[in-house]
Order: C-alpha cells, then structure tokens, then sequence
C-alpha cells in the first residue's frame, strides 16, 4: 500500500543514505540556488548525453569528474570544524576555479593529448601535477584517509621501483611518465573507473532517485510484508526480501539499512527479537542488496568492461549467487525463529497483497522494462536505464496521487548528481591507483607471488583473496575494492583455471561481504545505531548470519553451473543442490530444524551442505545420502510430538 504523505516523507529523508550526509556546508538563499542549479544542469547533461550521444570520450569523462569536483569542494569542508569557516570555503573556490581551468586545459587539448602522450610539455606537467592532487584531496573528504594513502604509496611506489625488494623493484618512473599515464591518457585518472561512472552509475543512480521519490520503496516494502510478514519470523524475512528488492535498486548497503532498516528494525524488535538481531538481520540483508541485479554496488559495470562483455551476462552470472545469498538468510532467519518461538506480523496488521498489488504495480515496470532491454534488446545499460528513468516520469505524471511536484522533480535531479559525487571522486582515486600499478609492471609478478604463497594450489589462494578483500573492505569503497583485486588478484585465479567471470565474482562477493564482518562492519554499525544495540555484538551476529553466504563464492568457482555457465539440466540440478546445501549448512551453523540438535549431528549437517556444494556427483552422492539419514529422525520426531500434542488436546 503506497501512502501519499509517506512518500513525500521518504523522498525528502532519502539524503540521509549519503556516506557525506552531516559533513555538508549548509547553505541558504541564492548559494543554495546555485548548488542545486549546478547538480541539475550535471544530472541534465548526463541524460541528454546518454540519449543524444556524448563527445569525445576524455572531454566527457573531464566534464564528468569536474561537476564532482566542483561540488565536493563547495560542500565539503576541509575538516569538520571548519564547517562554518569562511576563511576556508574562500579557499575552496580556489580549488573549484582551479578545477574549472584543469577542465578547461583538458577540453581545449583533448585532440593531442594521445599524440604526445609519453612526451608531456611543460603545461602538461603543471596542469597533471595538480589535478592528481586535487584528486586525492577531493577523495579525502569524501571518504577519508584511507583510499588517498593508498593511492599515494602506490604513487611513490611508481617513482622509487628500484629502491624496493627484487620482488617488487622495478626500473621506475620520472614524472614525465606518471603524468603522461595518469593524466595524458584514458589509463589514470580518465580511466575505465570514470568512464563507468560518467556513462553509466550516474544515469542509474538517478534512476534510484527516482524510483524512491515515486514511491517504489514502500511498494516493495509492503508487497513483502503482504507476502511473507506473517509468517514464522516475518519480521526478519519481510527485512531480508525488502531489503533485496531495494538493494536491486540503490546498490549501497548503507542506503539500504537506514531505509528499510527504520521500518524493518522496529518490527522485529516490537514482536519479540533482541535488538542485536534485529540490527544484524537489517545489515546483512542489506549488504547483500548490493550482489543483486542490475546495479550490485556499481562494480558489475565495471566488470563487464573489464572482461569485455555485455553486461547482461554479467547480470546473468550473478542471479544464482545473489539468490543462494538470500535463500541461505532466510533459513537462518527462519531457524532462529523457531528457537526462540518467535511469531510473524499479525495478520489483521499485515497488508493486503491484492490490494497492495492493485494500487503499486506500475512501479514494477521500470524494473521489467530495464531487464527486457539489458536482457532481450541488449541494450548498452546507460541507455536502458534511460528509458527506465523515462518510464518512470511518464508514470508518475499519470499516476495523479503521488505525482512529483516541479520542485520535487528538480530535487531528485539534485539528490542524484549529489549521491554521484561521491562515486565519481572515488572513481578518478581509483584511476591514480590502477594507474600506478600498471606503470610499474607489477601484475605478472603480483600473479608470481601469490601462486608462490599459495604453493600453486588454488584452495590456499582464494583464502588469499579472500582474506584481501576482507580487509581491504574495511577501509575501502567495493568498487575500489573490487577493482584493485580484478588487477591483483583475478588473473592469478584464471592462471590457475578459475573461469574470468568466476574469478571476478569472487572477488566483488568478498569485497561485498566485508561490510558486515568484524571488527569494522559499516553496515552492521548502522543497524545497530537503529536498532540501539551495541556494535560489535550486532556485528558478530551479521557475522553469524552470514557464514552460509561465505561459503557461496567458493561454490561458484569449483563449480561454475552456478554462474549459469553450463548445460541447462546440469545447471538446475546444481542450483538444486546448492540450494539445499545451504540449507543443511544453515541448520548445522543454527543446531536447529524441528528441535535443538547435538553438536555431532550440526557437524554432519555442516559436512554434508559442503559435499552437496562441492557440485562433484559422488560429493553429491554422499552429501544427499548423509542428510537424508539424519533428517528422516528428526523429522519422525517433529511428526510424533506432532500426533502426541493432537491427542492431548482432544483428550
């Protein structure tokens, strides 16, 4: 059921989903005006590019990362207490006019950079010197300390090659040659990383915007209460459906659990769960929002351009993980339920499902018409989410209760180029980082290394990788993550036989899945500001949570039937079993299916969801044969305590 007044309210708090929210300049009058008129004409831009055709391609990444620039710098101070310096924002308007120029020099020599890349003039030198450091600064204050000092050893490690260990020495660079590379060409700062933010994340951002401010969220926030809520543990699973639908959608875990989480956490605490669980379920979920089509975080983009494929295969590999993801939550969900004898949503409270489906299921159509054109047309995913963004507006100028007013409209323009700020400072760090890396050669023999580490067995090296991503993701955005992995890690993984798609996944899960894994889990953070429980207990339950999904990238890469990579009756009968793995993994994690259960028969549970993940048929074999032999007593137990509890009430 979508309520007019709650879609108003959500449009004007959905802000509050921004990494930068609270560290923001507050301005007033004509400065305000000026801000929202400059985010428009850049969200404008973009989709007038998007369907008329954009310039060259360094011209259009320039204009891009310079519109992010520009509002970093008028909107986030150098520190928090110079907030309300004016000192400082005079300042900054140094720093935005110095970005224009930068912009200006870029679009001016476009035409010549390439020609004399390699061999930079003295402006080149000058301009390319300061944009990688206004870059750097840029990334700072949007995301702190951590991804700038990456970006900066890999910096010195490309000037001082030769003063490293043999294993990592190199010839070493001049200046001449960084700037040429991170600046000059469409390797750094301009490189893959700006160019899926300028063509691509900006346009679905908007399309997210958009679909919040018409109220798609509480459609899918109510279609799963309708659904689901009043079932055994409704609560927890309204949270971990609605929060996949809306992580479909914004591809950010935090906007994912102060969202849904503000409505999810306060059921699930009312009808019984402890706040901990209540916080934990909230940002696992959420975080997993972002391994769901079509926007996964941003990086599945990424991906596509780096392995050189559409981008709708990419969509495709991911479907199984993401549902394996969710499925293996809602069992976990569902056994602690029925430990604690916890109760679904009323259903006298519970939404209607007809009723909910009759007045919102145009806001389904976006979504359908995005895959029909990623999936069946193939068209480019800027375009396709175009239209998208097209359908939407049409909607919702017929759709006369929740219409947008022209404020609104301009307001969702606004959110959207400033919820894309932050990507794209992000992506042009990035660019420095993967730029670095590539000037020094240090690819083949980072692949040297780890096959080194890892003995040549490739057990040892996705723990690697693992381990990498993890902690990489405690500091660091996924698509940063996942991108110094795919030049890191990934081709050592397809060294060793690991499909590229495979390889690619595994590393974006884990980049994924860091958020919610001690001792610095952001989403379970927030879930447990919401839910008023403490941090670290939150976070170590999202941990607990997510143990099943840990497991689900090593599935895919032994077997890549998952990815749907494979014949179509092989494919379903490893879906199949996969997804009843995880499911015997979930009762041996939990100790519970009709009764609390031993720790012997949770370690053969455990054992026997491996072997039926291993997707090997005598692995298979054995794992069917060991959970039948330990379901059929419990399950002839639940069926005899069933008869027996029957009989005393009809005695």
């Amino acid at each position: 059921m979508v309520d007019e007044k709650k879609v108003g309210e959500e449009h004007e708090d959905s802000e509050e989903i921004s990494l930068t929210e609270g560290r923001r300049r507050q301005f007033r009058g004509i400065v305000s005006l000026l801000i929202t008129i400059l985010a428009v004409i850049w969200a404008s831009y973009h989709l007038y590019t998007t369907y008329f055709g954009m310039p060259d391609t360094l011209v259009h990444r320039s204009v891009h990362l310079t519109f992010a620039l520009i509002l970093t710098f008028i909107l986030l101070p150098p520190s928090k207490k110079f907030k309300h310096s004016r000192l400082f924002l005079g300042l900054d308007m140094i720093l935005v006019a110095t970005s224009i120029l930068i912009a200006s020099y870029v679009i001016q020599n476009a035409d010549t950079f390439i020609d004399r890349a390699g061999l930079p003039i003295f402006s080149d030198y000058i301009y390319g010197t300061i944009g990688i450091i206004i870059v750097i600064e840029a990334t700072r204050r949007v995301l702190g300390l951590a991804l700038p000092i990456v970006a900066i050893v890999f910096l010195i490690y490309a000037y001082t090659g030769e003063y490293w260990p043999s294993i990592f020495s190199h010839a070493g660079n001049d200046h001449g040659q960084i700037v040429s590379s991170l600046f000059l060409s469409l390797d750094g700062i301009f490189g893959i990383a700006i160019g899926v933010s300028s063509t691509i994340l900006i346009i679905f951002i908007l399309m997210a915007q958009f679909l919040m401010a018409t109220g798609a969220g509480n459609f899918f926030m109510d279609m799963a209460k309708a659904l689901i809520g009043w079932v055994r543990g409704g609560p927890a699973k309204v949270a971990v459906v609605s929060s996949g639908l809306f992580g479909s959608i914004t591809g950010s875990a935090a906007a994912n659990v102060v969202s849904t989480g503000a409505i999810t956490i306060p059921l699930m605490k009312r009808l019984g769960y402890s706040p901990k669980f209540a916080g934990a379920v909230e940002a696992t979920a959420s975080t997993g929002g972002q391994l769901v089509p079509p926007i996964m975080g941003a990086a599945a983009f990424i991906m596509a351009e780096t392995l050189s494929i559409p981008y709708s295969q990419v969509v495709i590999a991911a479907a199984v993980p993401s549902l394996l993801f969710f499925v293996s939550l809602l069992f976990m969900v569902d056994f602690e339920a029925a430990k604690n004898n916890l109760s679904g949503i009323p259903r006298k409270e519970a939404p209607s499902l007809s009723k909910t489906f009759k007045e919102g299921w145009f806001h389904a159509l976006p979504l359908l018409l995005l895959f029909y054109l990623l999936l069946v047309v193939d068209y480019s995913p800027a375009r396709a989410g175009f239209f998208a963004i097209v359908l939407i507006i049409l909607i919702n100028i017929i759709n006369r209760k929740n219409r947008l007013s022209f404020k609104q409209f301009i307001k969702v323009l606004e959110k959207g180029a400033i919820g894309t700020m932050e990507i794209a400072i992000a992506c042009g760090c990035a660019g420095i980082i993967i730029g670095s890396f590539a000037l020094t050669g240090l690819g083949p023999r980072m692949s040297s290394i780890l096959i080194e580490l890892s003995q040549g067995y490739l057990l040892p090296l996705l723990i690697l990788a693992m381990i990498a991503a993890i902690i990489m993701g405690m500091s660091l955005p996924t698509i940063v993550i996942y991108m110094v992995l795919a030049v890191m890690v990934a081709p050592t993984l397809v060294d060793l036989g690991v499909t590229p798609m495979a390889a690619h996944m595994f590393v974006f899960y884990y980049g994924v899945l860091s958020s919610i894994i001690p001792p610095i889990a952001f989403a379970a953070f927030y879930g447990a500001g919401i839910a008023g429980s403490d941090p670290m207990k939150t976070s170590f339950t999202a941990f607990r949570l997510s143990i099943c999904a840990l497991i689900i990238p090593y599935m895919f890469v032994y077997n890549p039937n998952l990815l749907l990579i494979g014949t179509g009756s092989v494919v379903m009968i490893s879906v199949i079993l996969a997804i009843i793995g995880v499911g015997s993994v979930a009762i041996g994690i939990q100790g519970y299916l009709f009764r609390s259960i031993k720790m012997w028969k949770r370690l053969l549970f455990f054992a026997s969801g491996l072997f039926l993940i291993d997707g090997n048929f005598m692995t298979s074999v054995l794992g069917i044969v060991i959970l039948t032999l330990l379901i059929l007593p419990e399950y002839s137990y639940h069926r005899d305590n069933k008869k027996s509890k029957l009989q005393k009430e009809l005695a």
